[in-house]
């Protein structure tokens, strides 16, 4: 058995379509504040709904058809300029401002329908109305794609693909009406784009998806006081076995808690945000910096020297030094160490540096300390006693 679809079956199917998408979409925004924009995006294929209502009672009202039209090709260039700006908004992740702007592509649209009449005239109608979704889809697909170096998911380029292909379909829709010749059919091309619109709210969901868990990952591997890497992240990240030549150093604020006792939490946490940007500055590619615990900080330098270890810690600890937060000076101490040749547990040097900041803490707090496994010769360069 054959079934055949007509304009007015098919423009109530895609009504259904952009109702299902719609109410995906809003949920997923009602889900997660990863999806801002889902939910103008949402309401444009509410009005993309409305619009292709119209339009299958314009093709059953012949008496009505012009103004029946207009009421379709306005609502028309509303929901693909709502869908422009949600579509913005969630690929940038802030709101466009401002958000009255949407109004002017169906103001335009209307006024220049009250003037010309084109509306009456189907295949002018037909070619604008597609010539705008095309457009539309094709510009946020760039959004995307352009956006997505910052923010590298595979549902972003899902989502970009599936507005791609929904902008290109319009492309091939907009050029068929004006020429008057049909390839795929009007039918089939409306099927393709119903098909589609589905796609981009499912692709959407995806992509909010994959930010929660983006997100999750970070709040598991970030010290939320200070925005550095946390002690999980820090041991997730560095070897359990370093080479020859790699260094750990282990920060801690001088005198921290008797500046909580006098001075309050609420400044001693100032302090240590402080005490981050500053240990932050100075780092270098492959360096991996990180909050180790209370008011302690451990950094890892990769294929390194003694000197260059001295010259980065005591660089950060005279940073901090210039740092002062209401009116406290704050100072830290260091302790280093160097992975021997043959390298040595990552564990055990950083047991090594914390010696070598306890020598630091004893020699009177702000300064740095070697580990009493390195020793520097006349030429500042190191020498590792092997470990063991």
């Amino acid at each position: 058995m054959t079934i055949a679809l007509d304009l007015p079956t098919v423009l109530f199917v895609l009504q259904a379509s952009y109702i299902a998408g719609a109410t995906a979409l809003a949920y997923a925004r009602y889900r997660s504040a990863d999806a801002a924009g889902a939910e103008i995006i949402a309401f444009a294929f509410l009005v993309l709904a409305a619009g292709a209502m119209v339009a299958s009672k314009a093709e059953v009202n012949s008496a009505d058809y012009a103004r029946l039209s207009l009421i379709n090709i306005t609502l028309g260039t509303l929901g693909y300029a709502l869908f422009f700006i949600g579509a913005m908004e969630l690929s940038r992740r802030s709101p466009v401002r401002p958000f009255w702007i949407v109004l002017l592509p169906p103001v335009l649209t209307l006024a220049i329908g009250l003037w010309t009449g084109f509306h009456a005239i189907n295949w002018l109608r037909a070619t604008v109305f597609n010539g705008i979704a095309a457009v539309t889809m094709l510009t946020a697909a760039w959004i995307f794609h352009r956006d997505g170096r910052a923010e590298p998911l595979p549902g972003r380029r899902i989502v970009t693909l599936a507005i791609a292909a929904a902008g290109l379909v319009s492309l091939v829709m907009a050029v068929e009406f004006s020429l008057g010749q049909f390839w795929p059919a009007p039918v089939l091309a409306f099927v393709l784009i119903l098909t589609l619109m589905f796609a981009i709210a499912l692709s959407v969901m995806i992509l909010t998806m994959e930010r929660a868990v983006v997100k999750l990952d970070r709040l598991a591997h970030t010290d939320m006081l200070t925005g550095l890497r946390n002690r999980r992240s820090f041991f997730a990240t560095v070897p359990t076995h370093l080479e020859a030549g790699d260094a750990i150093v282990v920060f801690d604020a001088d005198r921290f808690k008797k500046l909580n006792d006098s001075w309050g939490h609420a400044v001693g946490d100032e302090v240590l945000q402080a005490m981050a940007r500053a240990l932050s500055t100075h780092l270098e590619s492959g360096d991996i910096l990180a909050r180790y615990g209370g008011e302690e900080f451990i950094l890892f330098l990769p294929n390194t020297s003694a000197p260059r270890a001295l010259a980065v810690a005591n660089t950060m600890r005279a940073e901090v030094e210039a740092t002062a937060i209401a009116g406290v000076r704050n100072t830290i101490s260091a302790g280093i160490a160097i992975s021997p040749a043959g390298g040595a547990p990552l564990k055990q040097l950083i047991k090594d540096a914390d010696a070598a900041l306890y020598e630091a803490k004893a020699a009177g707090r702000n300064t740095v300390k070697l580990s009493q496994d390195v020793e520097l010769d006349m030429d500042g360069e190191a020498e590792v006693e092997p470990a063991g």
